[in-house]
């Protein structure tokens, strides 16, 4: 396997992106489909992922969790394209995400700052988008790039959860990949969530919070 560390962008635009993810001699790639982006990843230790969130959502749902399942740890970078106006907004510090990329082995820079809280929220697994059978759980602590939660449940078979958070102004379900799980005691178990789908309103409530 190689170990050059490329960076790989799933986008229809690529032109939007200008020089802005050019780092040190790393030129990205831009891939048009999830199934390109796995094929190119097949024979890659490590890359830095830079996800469109609106090409993830409309992906297949079996393409999507063949994604999120393969890239593991990678670093991601998310962002939204508004084609309209032609620019790109990034979700995610491009700076930590350089930084992740060249530390790929080693200890990970945060994208957000976390705030240590206790919020009540309501989790969902990926096929019950209208939150019909849900169960709760306690937000422990929390950024615009995602939280870590713990309920009595464990939902280390899912790949990805819908997520709701009464206590923001808009309480729409947040998509979000489970990037890790462990038990924190008997019967309670603990998730590192990335939130894939948040709308800005629900990013500028969680940037004020503040534990």
């Amino acid at each position: 396997m190689t170990t050059h560390h490329t960076i790989y962008v799933l986008t229809d635009t690529p032109d939007l992106y200008g020089n802005t993810l050019i780092h040190k001699d790393i030129v990205p790639v831009y891939v048009k489909t999830i199934g390109g982006l796995l094929k190119r990843l097949k024979d890659i230790s490590m890359a830095g992922l830079v996800l469109e969130i609106d090409k993830v959502m409309k992906a297949k749902r079996r393409e999507r969790d063949r994604l999120f399942n393969y890239i593991g740890y990678f670093p991601v970078l998310r962002t939204r394209a508004n084609t309209r106006l032609d620019f790109i907004t990034y979700m995610d510090s491009r700076q930590a995400f350089f930084i992740n990329l060249e530390k790929a082995s080693g200890d990970k820079a945060r994208n957000h700052e976390r705030h240590a809280v206790q919020l009540d929220c309501r989790l969902s697994t990926e096929d019950d988008p209208s939150m019909a059978k849900t169960i709760d759980g306690t937000i422990r602590d929390i950024s615009p790039g995602g939280c870590f939660v713990e309920t009595k449940w464990d939902m280390s078979q899912e790949l990805f959860v819908h997520l709701q958070i009464p206590e923001l102004s808009c309480s729409r379900p947040i998509f979000s990949s489970i990037r890790w799980g462990r038990t924190e005691r008997p019967g309670h178990y603990g998730m590192g969530l990335m939130f894939i789908d948040p709308t800005n309103e629900q990013v500028h409530d969680i940037m004020s919070m503040k534990g």
